[in-house]
């Protein structure tokens, strides 16, 4: 058994070993498809933007498709959910190995197929990495991420290297018939093994809409301070770091002079340099915060590609993208660490879905863009732009700070809200009226408090939006400066009712603190008003 604090001690948890040989497949399939596809693009259309239109074809549906995925893996019987979109990309690299074996495979039909395949891809992500904290607890979170990074990072290391051969003996039709066995194991494996448990709902309560559930998942994201500034890093993040991807086939091609073993190769170092950074990071965390390991992680990307450009040479390279590989990992585990961490259970995908959205929007738009900048520049020019600007990025977003510590938000409140009493003639009008319910509060505050009151609820709106109003006010009244009035807004009762159920420690730490400052004589007057005309 794994000692605890290494990377490995997750696996003493059964379902998250079999959860990491999924994730370990599914990644090994992945890199060999993305290989072969990127070395095919550079015979049928070897051109800077063709070839990074690869990266954006793999990348940009989960900017649209991420988020709508992870409200679904949300509300939905994620183990059903798993199989099916498995299934489909099964189906799918099935399909572009038969096509390509016949010889029916355009740059622009391996881009459409492309797509296609990371369409169902962004569809299954949420699902899948957000499974993650449901096998393991808390305390081995964030031992089981970088665990995860390191199965992934095994499979870049090796994958790329197995697709070089069986690109080689085979042909390309053979590496994606081998993306589609990968495929059809982990559909195999999670319909066998993998009993994951579905967000409980509220009782009486219909499961969220999926469009409602959409939005309810950005408002957390907003409204969650963690959630927001990881948002922000990763950003400046993936930007800049991202460029690598887009331009390393035509660069091992035009640059280096070298072979698709060369280009697997090139993978290879970054996935091995990723492994080790996975394995030295569990040493360094007393050590290095996470905020510190983020900046880190962005000069060692930033600065990796430079060499690229200014000495570009085979043992350059593979030296560079070794430390280019073990700055990712930094940075990735730490970045997806930190969402996972700060969303409650019921929105972990959506959270999740938002961040790798963030995550494959900044590859997929900069694939495009350093794309058209190789056009232009060159690829050794836009290699140093993309080294230079990710160092400077990384400086410019060190005012956005991760937090440390993030309190376990699955933990339930101190105390329970108070009832709400429903009169009798209502009562039939809230579960068949889908109209908006506005909640008030009223409070008496000691003048002399203002300042910390106000501070106290802004605290609190951050809470209530957490929890579904879709609107929030604070109001004083301007005869009596000691009275204040909170007002939020839901869709609907039963919303409300969702949001009761989703109170957790550090919402009733927010609502706490703003009751601290009541100086009334009973406590806070709340009414809950259903709207007649909006």
């Amino acid at each position: 058994m794994a000692a605890d604090g290494s990377p490995f001690a997750p696996l003493r948890h059964r379902l998250f070993a079999w959860l990491w040989v999924t994730n370990a497949v599914s990644a090994l399939g992945a890199f060999i498809q993305s290989t072969a596809t990127a070395w095919v693009m550079t015979d049928l259309a070897p051109d800077p933007l063709m070839v990074s239109l690869v990266q954006a074809a793999s990348q940009l549906p989960f900017l649209l498709l991420a988020l709508p995925a992870g409200a679904l893996a949300d509300i939905v019987d994620r183990q059903r959910y798993l199989i099916a979109t498995n299934t489909s990309m099964l189906a799918v690299a099935g399909a572009l190995a038969v096509l390509y074996a016949l010889g029916m495979v355009t740059a622009w039909a391996l881009l459409g197929l492309t797509a296609l395949l990371a369409a169902l891809t962004a569809l299954n992500s949420p699902a899948l990495a957000s499974s993650v904290p449901a096998t393991v607890p808390r305390h081995d979170l964030q031992q089981a991420l970088v665990l995860n990074s390191i199965g992934y990072n095994i499979a870049r290391a090796l994958g790329p290297g197995i697709c070089g051969v069986i690109v080689a003996s085979l042909g390309a039709a053979a590496a994606f018939a081998t993306n589609a066995a990968c495929f059809a194991i982990v559909a195999v494996v999670t319909a066998t093994t993998l009993a994951l448990p579905r967000s409980a709902g509220v009782s009486g309560i219909p499961p969220e809409r999926l469009t409602r559930a959409t939005r309810q998942g950005v408002r957390y994201a907003m409204a969650e301070p963690a959630v927001r500034a990881t948002l922000i890093r990763s950003a400046a993040f993936y930007a800049f770091a991202g460029a690598i991807w887009a331009l390393l086939p035509l660069y091992v091609r035009e640059v280096l002079d070298l072979s698709s073993a060369g280009y697997g190769l090139m993978l290879g170092a970054i996935g091995a340099g990723a492994v080790l950074g996975g394995i030295l990071m569990p040493r360094l965390r007393d050590r290095v915060s996470r905020d510190g390991f983020v900046l880190l992680a962005g000069l060692m990307t930033g600065g990796a590609l430079i060499p690229l450009a200014l000495m570009p040479s085979p043992g350059a390279a593979v030296v560079a993208m070794l430390i280019y590989g073990m700055g990712w990992i930094v940075g990735a585990s730490n970045l997806q660490a930190t969402v996972q961490l700060a969303s409650a259970p019921w929105v972990r995908a959506r959270g999740l879905a938002i961040y790798q959205a963030v995550l494959n929007g900044g590859l997929g738009l900069g694939a495009v863009a350093w794309g058209w900048l190789g056009q232009h520049l060159g690829l050794t020019g836009t290699l140093l732009v993309a080294g230079l600007g990710g160092i400077a990025m990384t400086w410019v977003s060190k005012w956005v700070t991760l937090p440390e510590e993030v309190l376990d938000p699955s933990l339930t409140a101190e105390r329970p809200p108070p009832r709400v009493q429903v009169h009798k003639s209502v009562s039939p009008e809230l579960e068949t009226r889908r109209t908006p319910v506005l909640v008030t509060i009223a409070y008496h505050v000691d003048p002399a408090e203002t300042p910390a009151f106000r501070a106290a609820m802004a605290e609190l709106s951050a809470a209530r939006r957490r929890d579904g109003a879709v609107a929030w006010m604070l109001a004083r009244d301007v005869e009596r400066p000691e009275a204040w009035v909170e007002a939020f807004r839901l869709p609907d009762w039963h919303e409300l009712r969702r949001g009761v159920a989703r109170l957790n420690l550090t919402d009733s730490m927010a609502v706490e603190k703003a009751k601290s400052f009541h100086r009334g004589a009973g406590p806070p007057e709340v009414r809950v008003l259903l709207a007649e005309a909006w």
